[in-house]
């Protein structure tokens, strides 16, 4: 007798009853088959596993390149990259960045400090991830110059005041070298000269004519000879006024010690896009073998910039990355420093020589 009388419902004839028993059995063998078979396979080779981890990790280097690439925004201040299971998930910043991004446990790609124009490769992007600015001191005293100041775009001015006229000889641009970014060049190597003992030269040659886009080309040749006059200069400085709308930025500076500072950002070029928008073929082409040791330069950028930043948490931009080179492979220590914009004053712009002199000198000093 059944005990469990719901096993093979009453009302199911004897025929049914049997071909239900075949069908089970049937199933039965069936998976014993399969069970089988899968004892039976060969495992995969080590070679054929090690292709597909390969792969894997290929796609992978892939997708974030390609997310680099084809982002619409990159965020002020960092690019952020989640690394998922089968693809990159790019995180749009919930608040205003943070002049330096904190730590995150999340498994994230950070750009320290820096605004990366869309066409640089994302290559170098991935290179830059992770520099931390370095620690060693970065000698610049001594009995012969090691700083050489020059400006490519020579009569970039700023916003004329009572106390402050020139003739223009464009927007916001004069020949006057008592009114443009000459009379701040010069105010920089007073400075590092008599405060802090450092020897340094201020280039008077002009760049911009006759064509202000080939000014690049010129201002090469400069420091070129200047470097083989001077074997002893160690870092090149091309000091810059930045360009905004006419009005509406007259407010827009920091008071450190008491003084109006225009606030400046340093841009690293890296030579990296395919292109060149600086130099016409035919005066310096682009090789391989004449790049910028963007690396170098940018974490010599990162070290000023949180200096600068300490003295006043909004004195600095952030640092510009680009593709072009900007004259940044004559050495490992080239700087493009943007001084203030059109919208400060003279004054704001040689006030903020104290600071960047006080910054360079400490480069010479261990980091705390």
């Amino acid at each position: 007798m059944r005990e469990n009388k719901d096993e093979i419902p009453p009302k199911v004839s004897r025929s049914d009853r049997i071909t239900l028993i075949r069908q089970l059995n049937a199933d039965a063998f069936s998976a014993r088959g399969k069970a089988g078979e899968r004892q039976t396979r060969k495992p995969e080779p080590a070679e054929l596993k090690l292709l597909r981890e390969r792969a894997a990790a290929l796609a992978a280097a892939i997708a974030i390149m390609l997310a680099l690439l084809f982002s619409t925004v990159l965020d002020p201040g960092l690019v952020g990259l989640t690394v998922l299971v089968g693809g990159v998930r790019r995180e749009p910043s919930a608040s205003p960045p943070q002049a330096t991004p904190r730590p995150t446990a999340d498994p994230t790609l950070v750009i320290r400090l820096a605004d990366v124009d869309r066409d640089v490769s994302p290559e170098v992007v991935i290179k830059l991830v992770g520099i931390e600015p370095e620690s060693g001191g970065v000698e610049l005293k001594g009995d012969e110059p090691t700083v050489l100041i020059y400006h490519t775009h020579d009569t970039e001015a700023y916003r004329q005041t009572p106390d402050s006229t020139y003739a223009p000889s464009g927007n916001c641009r004069t020949e006057d070298d008592g009114h443009n970014v000459y009379a701040v060049g010069e105010e920089l190597k007073r400075l590092l000269w008599e405060e802090y003992g450092i020897r340094a030269l201020h280039a008077s040659e002009k760049h911009e004519k006759p064509l202000i886009t080939s000014a690049y080309s010129r201002s090469l040749e400069t420091m070129r000879r200047y470097k083989e006059e001077y074997p002893s200069l160690e870092m090149f400085i091309d000091l810059h006024r930045d360009g905004v709308a006419d009005t509406g930025w007259e407010d827009d500076f920091v008071t450190v010690d008491g003084l109006e500072c225009a606030r400046m950002m340093f841009v690293v070029g890296t030579g990296k896009s395919g292109k060149s928008s600086q130099f016409a073929p035919s005066e310096a082409p682009d090789t391989e073998h004449d790049m910028p040791d963007f690396e170098s330069n940018y974490a010599l950028a990162v070290r000023l910039t949180e200096t600068l930043l300490s003295y006043d948490p909004d004195f600095m931009r952030n640092i510009r990355v680009k593709s072009g080179k900007y004259n940044q492979q004559v050495s490992d220590k080239c700087l493009l420093v943007e001084v203030g914009h059109n919208g400060n004053t003279l004054e704001q712009a040689e006030n903020s020589m104290r600071f960047l002199a006080k910054a360079i000198a400490s480069l010479g000093l261990p980091e705390q």
